[in-house]
């Protein structure tokens, strides 16, 4: 880390395409804010003064410059660029809905997230799937479904500083069967919002954390931009096998999931 620096004109808001899910429309907005500024080797992380985030900043970066490292391995993506993370003290005052939520922006290659205590397993995930989503968005492009987009930044999740990843995934995913929807309405943008969130969220990165270890990121690549409309067809071209017939494989091998025969992101 190489300390504080003032702000620069370069990071100023900007107007960008909207895209699915945790991202918008819009850039942060850091002129009118007394920032300060951590800059790591792949990220910089922008703070308010005294603030809870600046009191664990040095954390924070060791969190995402993993996560970096273990995104860009674990899809084989050749994105080389620098993030910028913007934490907030509230919901309210980052325009988010909770204290627990982010929001990404591909496009300015930024995010923002509320840093309130304890430094723990749920704000630790939130800032590296917020961070995900700018290494995957500017990676490979917009994805095609929600499905995609949503899962995919849970589904790579790092569990070197939490265990939000793999070992938290597929023990929900046995444990939550009988409330688990079938996919092919998961991945349906028209039905997504009729899914419960969490159950749309979790399984949808379960599975796709199954599909990668699976099969390797080469193969998911090719189906990642894929509408819903042709997802069900794009994944039988690709994998040579159904999508229901890989769903049901997935849930067998939940049930017999163990900790120690997990294949982490990151190894």
């Amino acid at each position: 880390m190489r300390g504080k620096r003032g702000l620069g004109p370069s990071l100023g808001a900007a107007i960008i395409v909207a895209v699915s899910g945790c991202n918008t429309a819009f850039g942060p907005d850091p002129i009118d804010r007394n920032w300060r500024v951590y800059d790591g080797p792949h990220v910089s992380f922008f703070v308010l003064p005294n603030s809870f985030a600046e009191q664990h900043v040095a954390r924070l970066t060791e969190v995402i410059e993993d996560q970096y490292s273990a995104t860009v391995k674990s899809l084989g993506l050749s994105y080389a660029g620098h993030l910028h993370a913007y934490a907030y003290n509230s919901g309210a005052d980052a325009g988010l809905p909770s204290d627990y939520s982010g929001r990404a922006y591909p496009e300015t290659e930024s995010f923002r997230f509320v840093a309130v205590p304890p430094m723990g397993d749920n704000l630790l995930q939130i800032v590296s799937h917020e961070a995900n989503h700018v290494l995957i968005g500017d990676g490979l492009g917009r994805a095609g479904t929600y499905f995609m987009n949503e899962g995919l930044a849970s589904a790579v999740l790092s569990e070197t500083f939490h265990q939000s990843g793999r070992h938290f995934l597929f023990p929900w995913t046995r444990d939550r069967r009988a409330q688990l929807r079938p996919l092919a309405e998961v991945f349906d943008n028209d039905k997504w919002n009729d899914v419960q969130q969490q159950i749309a969220y979790n399984s949808s990165a379960s599975f796709l954390a199954w599909l990668l270890d699976a099969y390797g990121p080469q193969r998911l690549r090719r189906i990642y931009g894929v509408s819903s409309r042709d997802l069900a067809a794009s994944v039988s071209s690709v994998y040579g096998r159904s999508f229901e017939s890989l769903e049901a494989d997935w849930l067998r091998f939940c049930e017999t999931w163990s900790a120690e025969a997990v294949t982490s992101a990151d190894r």
